[in-house]
This record gives C-alpha cells, structure tokens and sequence, in this order.
C-alpha cells in the first residue's frame, strides 16, 4: 500500500502539471503471473511506465499500446494478458491469463483567450463551466475581471515562450498583431486559432496568411470570424457561437440541428 501511495501522489502530481497520463491496474490474475490483483502502474503519454508495476517485461509493452489507443479517445480499457503466449513479442512467455484495467486520464484543454471586455469575460466564464483550463492575457487593470481564469498573463503575449501547451486560442479584442499572432499560432501547431472579427478583418489576415506561404491544410485551423452562425447578438451569443464551434470540433460533432 506504500506504493500505492506514492501512485496517488504522482497522480496528484501530473493533475496539477496538466499532463496526460493512464493508470494500468490488475483486476484478474488466472494462474502464474508475477503481477497481482490490485498491482497498479502509472504509464504517461508515450506509453512508457512512469511508477507501479503490472507485471514486468510480459505485459509492459502491451499495456503500453493499449494507453495509447485509450487516450485518443479518453476511454478505458480492459485487456487480457495471455502470458503463456509463445508470442515471444511480448516478452519471456511466464504462463496464466491477466486482466488489466487501462483508465486514460487526459490532460484539460488549455483555451488561451487573448483581449478584454465583455466577450472576453463571457467566453471564460463559460469556458471554465466546460472544464477548460482558462487563460487570459488581458492589461494589467483588467486582471480582476477573470476571476473563473486559471492563470492571467499581464505581459506581452510570446507565445513561442510560454509553458503550456495551448490547444485553443482566441484573439477577442482588435490589437495591432493579431495578423503575426495568428500566423506565430499556427505555425506552432495550435490546433485552433481564432479571431472575433468581422468579416472584412478576417479576410485581410487570411490574405496575410497566405502571403506568408502558409498552406490550406494549416489553414483550416484558422476560424475567422469566430463561431457557429447563430445570429448572435450580444455578448453571451457571441461566447457561446466560439465554444459551441469548440466543442463541436472537440467532439467531431457536425453542428447539424438534432432531430432534422
């Protein structure tokens, strides 16, 4: 049980650093088997074990796949072990059948929101009732209005620096960069880059963008003007447009009314 303390500890550990990550426990053990009913392993993104133990060089490498395939789709597993495998891929045959439950623990969605006022607060209010983990780069005297934010960032905005890696990125507020910022965001790999613009604004960046030879395949992950069309009106339509279109890209949803 010590080591399953140190288990919920690195738990605690890689939920506070935001870091994917799978717990492999052992549920069913039929004949030999160096691992144990209740055994537990913590395994991270790459499939590699962090801490814990499964069962040695027999089942590693298997639970190791099967964390990857589970956190494409952040779903649990069960797998069985056959250890009297001649297979020698799985390693040194050791002879019974395991059960092991693979649980993915993926790391929240970081939505960095760049801008301040009214659409800015909203889509973080709401961002953060969607779990998501809010970042707001805003001026020094508008850090107060955040207060559903993770983390508010006063400087410049360099995104190439920053510690976290950034899965959405809102430009909500007219600043004169927002064309290098754009461009800076993809180019990094941000999977979605949007500016809440009109339409005129959103056709001067995508012709900066194109300009600066970025490819319509990366361009697909510039959304401008931001959102679903939903006729919004104010400023909570507007924030809701933005994270109705996230969630339906997060989710790989088709926006099409149900029932139609």
């Amino acid at each position: 049980m010590v080591l399953h303390k140190d288990i919920f500890q690195t738990i605690a550990q890689l939920n506070k650093l935001n870091e994917s990550f799978a717990i492999a426990t052992v549920i069913i053990v039929k004949g030999s088997s160096s691992g144990k009913e209740g055994d537990k392993a913590i395994f991270d993104q790459t499939g590699k074990r962090i801490l814990g133990w499964v069962g040695g060089g027999c089942v590693e490498n298997r639970v190791g796949q099967t964390v990857l395939e589970a956190l494409i789709d952040n779903k649990p597993r069960i797998i069985d072990v056959n250890l009297d495998s001649d297979d020698m891929e799985l390693g040194i045959p050791c002879g019974g059948i395991m059960t092991i439950l693979v649980e993915p623990n993926k790391k929240t969605p970081v939505l960095l929101i760049r801008g301040m006022g009214r659409v800015v607060e909203t889509i973080a209010e709401f961002g953060h009732k969607l779990n998501f983990r809010i970042l707001v780069q805003t001026p020094e005297d508008e850090q107060n209005r955040y207060e559903n934010a993770d983390r508010i960032i006063i400087d410049p905005l360099d995104l190439e620096t920053m510690d976290e890696s950034i899965d959405y990125f809102i430009l909500a507020t007219h600043y004169r960069d927002d064309h290098e910022q754009t461009l800076t965001a993809l180019n990094m790999g941000i999977p979605y880059v949007a500016v809440v613009a009109s339409r005129k604004k959103a056709g001067l960046i995508m012709d900066y963008l194109k300009e600066n030879d970025v490819q319509e395949e990366t361009l697909q992950r510039f959304h401008s003007p931001a959102g679903l069309d939903l006729n919004a009106k104010s400023a909570e339509e507007i924030a809701l447009s933005i994270l109705s279109e996230i969630v339906m890209l997060k989710n790989s949803g088709s926006g099409k009314i149900l029932g139609s």
